[in-house]
């Protein structure tokens, strides 16, 4: 009886082992395993590249006087533009005004400028102003300051935004000079914009798996016009065949790059990228029809 019982445990685990070994032996396998292997590294990479975004400029502290009575201002940009990306933290836009005083008045050696709040074209965000404040460092908020360069009549504009997680978007502000006369306007525009934090990852993690994707799309394409007779069960075999040759290299090659270009046009370079929420969707559509559109070539190619 314990002979008996021995070749049947013996059978059941070898077809066990077996079905691993044939799993393993697949090359749909690898393929998975290396994109879900890449996805994750890109994961990691998304989160360092986050990191090295973040900003922590100095901003500069209280000033002397809060009141421009009696000084005029010339010299003004028509505007201050700046962009965080998908960054955030702390951020100092600088420039430059010419100060001039009216006889019996003198220039301080550095000037408050109210800042109104930064927010979007709709009201729905808003970043406050803490012009006026004794808010700490650490404070969300925007602040301004003019610094006299050593006894010249020329101020180091300076405005300081605190924004450690604004939301997306372009976010406008107005500074104020109280008391002052400007050559042009009544004051200085301000435009700040955000990029959504998930850009990075739109790259690094995407990247393999809209590649592959959009080479899978045109890759199955193409076999059916070649062989419409094809039947449904063969089609998995034949497609590897396909992908895993010289031609599925090349059309790789080509569909990472289409990817990488896609994602620096539609994510990188729109500084308010990420708004509203669709507009990902979209970018991710488009950059694997780019990987497709890359890969048509040489896919076409194929004797097979």
């Amino acid at each position: 009886m314990m002979n008996l019982s021995q070749p049947a445990q013996t059978g059941s685990s070898g077809p066990a082992r077996g079905r691993w070994k044939n799993v393993f032996s697949q090359r749909w396998f690898w393929v998975l395993a290396a994109i879900v292997l890449l996805s994750g590294i890109g994961v990691a990479v998304g989160y360092g590249l986050i990191a090295a975004a973040q900003q922590d400029q100095a901003c500069t502290g209280g000033a002397q006087s809060s009141s421009w009575t009696g000084i005029q201002i010339s010299g003004l940009p028509s505007t201050l533009q700046s962009s965080f990306g998908y960054g955030r933290g702390t951020q100092v836009i600088e420039s430059t005004l010419n100060a001039t005083a009216r006889p019996g008045f003198a220039l301080p050696a550095s000037i408050a400028v109210f800042a109104e709040p930064l927010t979007t074209s709709d009201g729905a965000q808003m970043i406050p102003s803490l012009s006026g404040t004794s808010g700490s460092q650490a404070q969300r908020g925007v602040s301004a300051v003019a610094t006299r360069i050593a006894s010249t009549s020329t101020y180091q504009l300076e405005v300081c935004v605190r924004a450690p997680s604004a939301t997306v978007g372009s976010y406008t502000t107005q500074l104020l000079f109280p008391g002052a006369t400007l050559t042009t306007g009544t004051s200085l525009p301000v435009t700040v914009t955000f990029q959504s934090e998930v850009v990075p990852f739109i790259l690094t993690v995407g990247l393999a798996p809209l590649s592959v994707l959009g080479m899978l799309y045109t890759t199955l394409i193409l076999i059916r016009r070649k062989d419409s007779d094809l039947k449904l069960g063969e089609i998995g075999s034949q497609l590897l065949n396909e992908l895993w040759s010289v031609n599925g290299l090349a059309a790789l090659i080509l569909s990472v790059g289409a990817v990488f270009i896609a994602w620096n046009a539609q994510c990188f370079r729109n500084p308010v990228w990420g708004t509203p929420w669709p507009t990902i969707l979209v970018s991710l559509a488009i950059m694997a029809g780019a990987a497709a559109a890359a890969s048509t070539v040489p896919m076409s190619l194929s004797k097979s």
